[in-house]
């Protein structure tokens, strides 16, 4: 019986366009949300092809499909231990490190990539058609640079000097003190820029919200811009109540040291 169900339900990699969507959310049960929030209820058509729906609705199928498993994919490759809410690593700042790398950076560096490559297609055949596409291209553009600067200062300077914090016994050099200081008004300051441009980019972009008769190509582009801005504020809400303190902590104890 067991072998039976896994031949009518094949795995979500192997399927194509002429699944129905039925077999789709039966492959994956994540596929229904991916589907509903792009505008398509799949219990509506679930005896459909997915070729057929998206034909209906001038869709193009294929990128549906290709979008469908590459956001499994993505969430599938998360360790199964960071997939808790938050977790608790009490005063670890390596702990706190480690999560926020594995858990935002690669996931939202992945979607603003898929976000750069697909906005430029949508806004030269939308942008006349929709011309709140033309008042958030600029900021968009300025948004891309600042959260792949962000990222790599965060990876490459701030998370090693709080490693450094960690790990040092006894006392810490003024040096590292006063760039772990610099570091912090830095990440404020960052953060603080990345939320407006949010703000901004969400406002002149229609709030994300698909016209009638939208193509699937701006429904997808929506959805990611909402995943990306979600999983952006999640992280700053862990920073600012977690991590930031903890540091500013440790700094405290060690000025008092010295």
């Amino acid at each position: 019986m067991r072998k039976e169900i896994m031949e009518k339900d094949p795995s979500l990699a192997k399927l194509t366009p002429d699944a129905t969507l039925s077999q789709i959310i039966a492959a994956d049960r994540h596929a229904a949300e991916l589907l509903a929030s792009i505008g398509l209820n799949p219990f509506d058509h679930k005896n459909q092809s997915l070729r057929s729906v998206c034909q209906q609705r001038q869709w193009s199928e294929v990128e549906v499909l290709k979008w469908i498993k590459k956001q499994r994919r993505t969430e599938n490759d998360k360790p199964s231990e960071r997939k808790q809410e938050k977790p608790d690593y009490g005063d670890n700042l390596s702990g706190w490190c480690e999560y926020l790398h594995e858990e935002f950076h690669s996931v939202n560096l992945k979607l603003l990539e898929e976000i750069s490559n697909s906005f430029p297609r949508v806004h030269q055949i939308h942008g006349n058609q929709y011309p709140w596409l033309k008042n958030m291209q600029w900021y968009f553009e300025r948004f891309e640079e600042a959260v792949r600067m962000y990222y790599e200062f965060e990876a490459k300077r701030f998370y090693p000097l709080v490693n450094t914090l960690q790990h040092t016994k006894g006392d810490l050099l003024d040096g590292t003190i006063r760039k772990l200081k610099r570091c912090l008004e830095i990440v404020h300051k960052d953060q603080s820029r990345l939320l407006r441009l949010m703000k901004t980019i969400s406002e002149n972009g229609n709030k994300f919200e698909n016209p009638g008769g939208a193509c699937s190509t701006l429904r997808i582009l929506n959805q990611n811009f909402k995943t990306l801005f979600t999983g952006l504020n999640k992280q700053f809400k862990v920073e600012k109540e977690s991590l930031l303190p903890l540091v500013q902590e440790k700094i405290k104890a060690k000025d008092l040291e010295n």
